[in-house]
């Protein structure tokens, strides 16, 4: 099968184009003829070798974790599916990934995608939507009528972030560039922060929660002088001394996303009622990855980056 792999870890010039033996399932997965593959921010943080501790994977590696396809093999096992679904997956970041034209992964993960996207839409869902959807309702247990601030709302994560908490029935304060400001308030933000020309610490007070969705030198620090006590600081990328929130009776936690087939559905509906856009910046054939990966670690991506996949 054609795929997109590294044989070892560093720059986007590792990444390879080639063919790799088609990957074969158990009695309890499913294989899926990949249509389309999103590129999200982890997927170059393990080609460059950041995250070899917490991975452990075995070269060579296919990268990336989101996916959206048609099944075309079934475990004995499985249930629920049959030939020909239309799929979707966030599949475990410790596995051989979704940069191929098939991908072998647990039936028990997968979700049938939303009936109001094509494929190569659903591909931008699963990883950076069940972030946002985990971070804000198992992590900061977002409740209506509650206020939470975005830290980079334009982004991946923090789009998807926007919408979900006001489908929650939150009042969103959402940061990002000036220009993208009417991007963020068209996904539903009911204040917007310009993160550079203005300081949130000093127009904040009293937020339930705040999901930082970007890391940044003393962002977290200034984020807990927002927040009330009892309230919730989670973020997606910096750590930071846990007793610096306990001191302000506030529940801190560097949030790690798990796949999971049941928030897909979730998700799956509110996009299917009108509650989630898909927002997507680009889509690149698997001839243009390299420049796939540099808009994703340029940060200049407004939406999701869609690798298309060959058939």
């Amino acid at each position: 099968m054609k795929a997109i792999y590294i044989k070892e870890y560093g720059n986007a010039q590792q990444l390879i184009e080639g063919e790799l033996p088609r990957p074969a399932i158990n009695d309890q997965q499913v294989l899926i003829k990949v249509k389309a593959a999103a590129i999200n921010p982890v997927d170059w943080m393990v080609r460059e070798g950041l995250l070899q501790e917490d991975t452990g994977h075995e070269l060579p590696l296919v990268l990336g974790w989101d996916a959206a396809g048609v099944i075309s093999e079934l475990g004995k096992d499985v249930t629920g599916f049959k030939l020909g679904d239309e799929v979707f997956v966030y599949s475990p970041i410790s596995d051989q990934g979704s940069y191929a034209q098939y991908l072998a992964v647990d039936a028990n993960l997968v979700a049938h995608k939303p009936t109001s996207l094509d494929l190569t839409t659903s591909a931008a869902v699963p990883l950076a939507a069940t972030t946002a959807y985990q971070a804000l309702v198992e992590g900061g247990k977002l409740q209506a009528g509650q206020t939470v601030l975005i830290h980079n709302a334009a982004g991946g994560v923090g789009s998807f972030a926007v919408q979900i908490a006001k489908s929650l029935g939150a009042h969103v304060i959402g940061t990002a560039s000036q220009a993208k400001r009417d991007f963020v308030m068209a996904l539903g933000c009911d204040e917007f922060i310009d993160y550079r020309n203005e300081d949130f610490s000093q127009q904040l007070m009293n937020v339930d929660m705040v999901l930082a969705a970007v890391g940044g030198e003393g962002l977290l620090e200034a984020s807990l002088n927002v927040i009330k006590p009892k309230g919730a600081l989670i973020s997606l990328l910096d750590d930071m001394d846990p007793s610096l929130a306990q001191a302000k009776g506030i529940h801190f936690q560097r949030w790690w996303v798990t796949p999971n087939a049941q928030d897909l559905n979730s998700i799956s509906k509110l996009i299917d009622e009108g509650n989630i856009r898909v927002e997507v910046d680009s889509i690149f054939p698997m001839s243009q990855i390299k420049k796939a990966h540099d808009l994703s670690q340029s940060q200049r991506a407004q939406g999701k980056i869609i690798l298309e996949i060959p058939a």
